[in-house]
Parts: C-alpha cells; structure tokens; sequence
C-alpha cells in the first residue's frame, strides 16, 4: 500500500493520507470531503496550469437562526448609527445658524449702541452750551429780568 501512496503526486498523497487519517479517526472527526476533494481539484488545475473553481467558503459555525438574530442587530446598529448621526448632523447644522443669526443681531446691536452714544455726546455739548453763564444772563434780559444794583439779603436761623 505504501508503494501505491509513493506512486502519486504529492497532492494525492497528501489527500488520500489525510482520506484515511480522518477515516481512522471516525465519524466525529470527518471534514467536508467537497471542501478537500475541490483542493485537490484546484492543486491538479495549479500543476496542469487550467483555470482554478471557485473555493467555497466554509460553513459559518453559527446556526441560522443565531445568523439571523446577528444580521438583525447589525441592521438595528446601523440603524441607530444613523439616526444619531443625522441627530447630531441636524443638532450641528442648527448650531451653526443660531449662532451666525446672533452674531448677525449682535453687530445690529452694536451698531445701535454706537450711534446712541454719538447722540449722547452731541446732547452733552448742547447741554454745556445752555449752562453757560453768558447765555443765561443773555435769556433772563430778553424776559425782562435785571441785575439788581442792592446786594442779596442773607437770612439767618
């Protein structure tokens, strides 16, 4: 038998060594015999220089209906990322305009303050200009008042 192994090419030793490896094992050991069966396939196709099949992947552990519940909560997470980013897109955004319609009503603001206090300035001189000695002496002739020539009274307690 040994003789009949050292015949083959080293891909079909390897396969049929690993063959009656797991035959010896038993039943619980056994691995997908197309899985092994298509590499040997691939390895022939690789050394005649022929285009290789496809390899199928291997069969997730994962039973269905845990698959399912899996692909369920991925969908749920991707939904929920997406919400609160577009919360926090929207939050943002809205950030922005609040904040560039305050500066905007803050420069009106602004300018308001500047011309009341140019205004306050110009009432402040006119002001200065009533008080003035000269014009108060200069309204009281035109109502008919005078200096008086006797001096003031001083009255005592």
């Amino acid at each position: 038998m040994i003789e009949s192994i050292n015949k083959l090419l080293p891909v079909d030793r390897v396969a049929s060594v690993t063959k009656a490896a797991v035959m010896k094992a038993g039943p619980a050991a056994q691995p997908s015999f197309e899985r092994i069966k298509k590499k040997l396939e691939l390895s022939r196709n690789r050394a005649s220089g022929l285009r290789p099949a496809p390899i199928e992947q291997a069969s997730s552990p994962l039973s269905p209906s845990l698959k399912e519940r899996f692909s369920s909560l991925l969908r749920l997470r991707t939904f929920g990322i997406l919400v609160a980013v577009t919360v926090c897109l929207t939050l943002y955004i809205n950030n922005l305009l609040t904040i560039n319609a305050l500066s905007a009503e803050n420069e009106i603001l602004r300018e308001k303050i500047s011309i009341s206090r140019s205004i306050n300035a110009a009432l402040e001189v006119e002001l200065q200009e009533y008080q003035t000695i000269h014009r108060i002496s200069s309204q009281a002739e035109k109502h008919g008042l005078r200096e008086s020539a006797v001096p003031a009274v001083k009255i005592f307690y």
